[in-house]
């Protein structure tokens, strides 16, 4: 099997992957890596179809080859940051976001992944400068305005939270995650009334319509 027929084995590899056919596409990205082990995107879609697998240590090994040998793939330490998020790696996965950063200081989804571990590390305060970053970028990102409403929230400052919970509101009015978030911070403050109207948006998201015409109202 000549190099030429890379181009055709990696594009075949795609669509497998694409179709959800992951342990073919593996196969296919292996036969690639016979011919030139150092195909880095061969080894950095292999570690996708091992994420989407489940076998997130296969999926970082992956990563770990095609970043030895090239550690300026800006996707890969993205990817690989991901996959130690997934696993609960915080502190190693804000590592890989923060190289990511290095080569691209304005990516987005690595910025917001770094922030997210932070929410889960209880480091809110840097979580929130990160946050507000992208919203200076992106004012209608509805992640950043829910994880930035979160570190508020977990900050004790409930009110300011619910600032940003109805901004995402505003934007997409049957996101159970906002409203299941906004209900938490609505009982820290004793309002019971309003965190159970919250609820019934996220148990019926189309079907409950008291805590958005009360939303709608403000």
């Amino acid at each position: 099997m000549s190099g030429m027929d890379v181009p055709a084995l990696l594009e075949k590899a795609h669509h497998q992957m694409k179709v959800g056919r992951y342990d073919d596409a593996i196969s296919l990205y292996d036969q690639v890596l016979k011919i030139n082990q150092n195909n880095t995107e061969a080894l950095e879609n292999k570690g996708k179809c091992y994420y989407y697998l489940g076998r997130h240590e296969d999926a970082i090994a992956c990563y770990d080859t095609a970043l030895t040998i090239n550690n300026k793939l800006i996707t890969c330490w993205f990817e690989k940051g991901y996959t130690l998020r997934k696993i609960r790696r915080y502190e190693e996965a804000i590592l890989c976001f923060d190289a990511a950063l290095a080569i691209d200081p304005e990516y987005t989804f690595a910025l917001a992944n770094k922030g997210y571990c932070l929410n889960e590390l209880g480091r809110h305060e840097e979580a929130i400068v990160l946050f507000d970053q992208i919203l200076e970028w992106s004012p209608m990102n509805i992640r950043a305005m829910t994880a930035k409403a979160i570190a508020l929230r977990e900050l004790g400052r409930n009110e300011e939270a619910l600032v940003f919970f109805d901004k995402a509101i505003d934007f997409n009015s049957v996101n159970s995650f906002v409203w299941y978030n906004k209900a938490i911070a609505l009982r820290n403050l004793g309002r019971s009334k309003e965190a159970d109207e919250s609820m019934r948006i996220v148990n019926f998201p189309r079907g409950a319509g008291a805590a958005r015409d009360n939303h709608v109202q403000k």
